[in-house]
C-alpha cells in the first residue's frame, strides 16, 4: 500500500524534506570556483588581450590542473550569439600547477594571438574549466568587452634587414602603425607591427598616454626599429624604442627643461635631444645605479656664459654752474 511522502516523515515538512534531499546531491564542485577577468574591457583590432583565469579551491583536496591542453577552453561570441573562429587553436595552457585547499591560483594567457578581433563591436568571453580527478567542468561567469577603431597617425613600410647566416632573398616587409584612441577617459598612443599588408598582426599595445594638441615623432633607423617621442603630459615626453616584433627595448622619460625634447640623428644614431632626461622606476631598461643622475641636455646658446652688466652711472656735467 502506498502512503504519502508526508506520512513516512511526520517530523519533517515537506519543504525542508526537498532541500535536504537536494543538498545531499550536490556537486563538490560548488566548493571550487573559477572566476575570469580581463585586463580592460575596450581593445583595438587585434590588440594584446590578456585573460586571468581565477580558481578558489574549498574542496579539502589538493587540485590539479594543467596536465594537458584541454584543461581550460576559451569561446568568444557576438553580441548576436556567433561564435568567432578561432585561428590558431586552442591557446597554450598546458603546463602542471596544484591549487592546495583554501588557496587562490591564477593563469594568465594572452588571447590575442588565437583570435582575429578585427571588426568593431560587442563580444563575450566565456570559458570552461575540467577537473579531471572529478571528471567535471567548472562552467565560468562570461566577462563582456567590446572592440573598436583608433585613429591612424603615421604608418611606416621597410624591409627587415638580413640577420647574420641568413641566405639574402626577397625581403620580408614590416609595418609599424601609430593609432590614437580614447581609453578610459584618456586619450593613448597605440603601435601596431603587420606584415604590411595587415594581413598578419604580430602585436597591437598600447606605448603611453598622450595629449591631443601635439602629435608624436616617429622614426625607423637602419636595424628596423621604431623611435617614438609623444608628449604625454603639459611638461613630459615618453620616449620609446620598438623592435620589428613589437618588443620595447627602449622607454624613458623625459621634461621641458630650456628647451623641448626632439628626436635628432647623430653619428648614424636617433636619440633624444633637448629638455631634461628622468629617472622613473617604469624605464626600460631599469636605471636603479646610485650613480645615476638625471642629465640636463640644453642648447648651446643657453650653455654660454651670461654676460656681466653693471649698473649705468651717469657722467659728469661740465656745464653744470658751480657755488
Amino acid at each position: 500500500m502506498n502512503r504519502p511522502l508526508k506520512a513516512l516523515f511526520p517530523a519533517f515538512p515537506l519543504g525542508w524534506l526537498l532541500l535536504t534531499l537536494l543538498g545531499s546531491v550536490a556537486p563538490v564542485t560548488a566548493q571550487v570556483t573559477a572566476t575570469l577577468e580581463i585586463d580592460k574591457s575596450r581593445l583595438l583590432p587585434r590588440e594584446t588581450f590578456v585573460a586571468r583565469l581565477k580558481i578558489v579551491n574549498f574542496s579539502g583536496q589538493t587540485l590539479v590542473f594543467g596536465e594537458d591542453n584541454d584543461w581550460l577552453q576559451f569561446e568568444i561570441e557576438t553580441e548576436n550569439g556567433e561564435v568567432v573562429p578561432p585561428i590558431a587553436e586552442p591557446p597554450k595552457v598546458e603546463g602542471r600547477f596544484t591549487v592546495e585547499s583554501s588557496i587562490r591560483a591564477t593563469k594568465r594567457i594572452d588571447l590575442a594571438p588565437y583570435y582575429a578581433l578585427e571588426k568593431s563591436g560587442n563580444y563575450k568571453l566565456t570559458a570552461k574549466v575540467h577537473v579531471k580527478q572529478w571528471k567535471r567542468v567548472l562552467r565560468v561567469k562570461p566577462v563582456k568587452f567590446s572592440v573598436f577603431n583608433g585613429s591612424v597617425l603615421w604608418h611606416r613600410t621597410f624591409g627587415l634587414p638580413v640577420k647574420e647566416g641568413e641566405p639574402a632573398g626577397q625581403p620580408r616587409q614590416r609595418r609599424y602603425v601609430l593609432q590614437q584612441a580614447k581609453n578610459l577617459r584618456m586619450m593613448t598612443l597605440y603601435a601596431r607591427v603587420d606584415d604590411g599588408q595587415g594581413r598578419r598582426v604580430h602585436k597591437v599595445f598600447p606605448i603611453c598616454p598622450m595629449v591631443a594638441f601635439n602629435e608624436p615623432a616617429a622614426q625607423v633607423d637602419p636595424t628596423g626599429n621604431l623611435h617614438v617621442l609623444c608628449q604625454s603630459g603639459a611638461r613630459t615626453y615618453n620616449y620609446t624604442v620598438l623592435d620589428p616584433d613589437g618588443k620595447i627595448k627602449i622607454r624613458h622619460h623625459y621634461q621641458i627643461v630650456g628647451s623641448r625634447p626632439r628626436l635628432d640623428f647623430k653619428d648614424g644614431k636617433i636619440l633624444v635631444a633637448g629638455g631634461l632626461k628622468l629617472l622613473r622606476p617604469d624605464d626600460i631598461p631599469s636605471r636603479e645605479k646610485d650613480a645615476d643622475q638625471p642629465e640636463l641636455i640644453l642648447p648651446k646658446k643657453a650653455t654660454q656664459p651670461i654676460p656681466v652688466i653693471r649698473e649705468p652711472v651717469p657722467e659728469p656735467n661740465p656745464n653744470r654752474l658751480q657755488r
